[in-house]
């Protein structure tokens, strides 16, 4: 087994990095993740964007006719700074870190919806995103406890300077300020504050610094293994006949009525019959889609071509040999085989490097599953909220 590369880990972190900067831009729909193993926190979103504005367009359309009251009057404050929906090995995952993604979203529903319909909205999102916040969190406490002091301390540095040189430009582009005090006024008149948004920022990214860190690649497949994959995938490299084929072309109906293409395509073939190379008859007399290249095709497929009897003719002319005058969907045609060959299959010594390359991209993709899921197996996990678990007897 091998550790996943510097290279790969900061890449890979990178481009959680950018996940992050666009964090502010609106999420179109709610989309749940079924194996959601570090996928990226949900970005902010508008209420033009999301699922759940059908149900508010909804209440909206029947206030005429049912009288809502407005949740206006739910306080949020407890909830995003207090309430603990999960603990992680005795970690807490607050209600605030899985909500302050939707702050802007919510306070606009608050005055969309009804108090009962504004708090369901506010537990299904907490209910959907759960899962992902406690895998980082998960991953975060595991990294902090196999680090010294001195270590957290240069981490928590080194993730601060990358939230200032990052994530709090983007904002203050985006919010069209310039100070920190501004941002911190412009992201409160969004139910978040500066602190939240640099907490979630830094659990992404010591939870990416730590899943990479200690991701070991798997050993190269094995030549057994390799054949083993061709056998069984026989089919998937199976290869239809072709043919590399030339013609000369007159079309009949444009500036040629069909007796003139006709008389056009015999003085071809008598120039061929007399020796002159076909690249040359195919400049001079030919209409066809090649004719400057002098009418060579390249490998052709069978059951390519639109004109099927033009088709079956190349698969049964030998290979060199000239046509008679073909008429065929509106042209007079004059072709001849350069090369041909037969329906077959590739061989392995062709394709075991892509097959190698199949087997490695599928068992790195599994790597952060199966590293987190091994992690929740090992861990102690409190909630009265459902989420995606693993079967620990696996």
């Amino acid at each position: 087994m091998r550790r996943v590369s510097n290279w790969t880990r900061w890449t890979a972190c990178g481009l959680m990095l950018i996940s992050l900067c666009l964090g502010c831009k609106s999420l179109k729909g709610l989309a749940k993740y079924d194996n959601p193993v570090l996928k990226p926190p949900p970005r902010r979103i508008t209420l033009d964007d999301s699922e759940v504005e059908q149900r508010i367009a909804m209440a909206a359309e029947e206030e005429t006719q049912i009288q809502q009251t407005s949740a206006g009057g739910v306080d949020d404050t407890e909830v995003f700074n207090a309430t603990v929906v999960a603990r992680v090995n005795g970690a807490p995952v607050f209600a605030g870190e899985v909500l302050q993604h939707y702050g802007e979203y919510l306070r606009k529903a608050r005055d969309k919806l009804n108090a009962e319909e504004y708090l369901q909205l506010r537990e299904a999102i907490i209910q959907r995103d759960l899962r992902a916040h406690i895998e980082r969190r998960l991953l975060v406490e595991k990294m902090r406890a196999d680090l010294k002091p001195e270590q957290l301390k240069q981490l928590d540095s080194h993730v601060d300077a990358m939230f200032e040189k990052t994530l709090m430009v983007k904002l203050k582009n985006e919010l069209g300020v310039n100070t920190r005090t501004e941002l911190e006024l412009a992201l409160n008149e969004r139910d978040t504050t500066l602190a939240a948004v640099r907490d979630s920022f830094a659990t992404e990214r010591l939870a990416q610094e730590y899943l990479f860190g200690n991701l070991e690649r798997p050993d190269p497949p094995t030549r057994p293994e390799l054949v083993a994959y061709y056998q069984a995938h026989l089919d998937d490299y199976k290869v239809s006949a072709r043919v590399k084929w030339e013609q000369i072309q007159v079309t009949a109906g444009k500036t040629l009525s069909k007796s003139g293409a006709e008389q056009k395509i015999r003085a071809a073939q008598q120039e061929l019959a007399n020796g002159v190379a076909f690249a040359e008859v195919a400049r001079k007399y030919s209409d066809g889609p090649t004719a400057r290249s002098g009418g060579e095709w390249d490998w052709t497929r069978a059951g390519s071509l639109a004109d099927s009897d033009l088709e079956q003719q190349l698969f049964q002319l030998a290979p060199g040999q000239l046509s008679e005058v073909y008429f065929g969907r509106g042209a007079f045609h004059i072709f001849r085989v350069i090369d041909r060959e037969s329906e077959g299959r590739r061989e392995f010594a062709e394709v075991q490097d892509e097959i190698q390359k199949l087997i490695t991209d599928q068992r790195e993709k599994d790597l952060p599953k199966n590293f987190v899921e091994k992690l929740y197996k090992e861990a102690i996990i409190e909630s009265d909220y459902e989420y995606l678990e693993p079967d620990r007897n696996s």
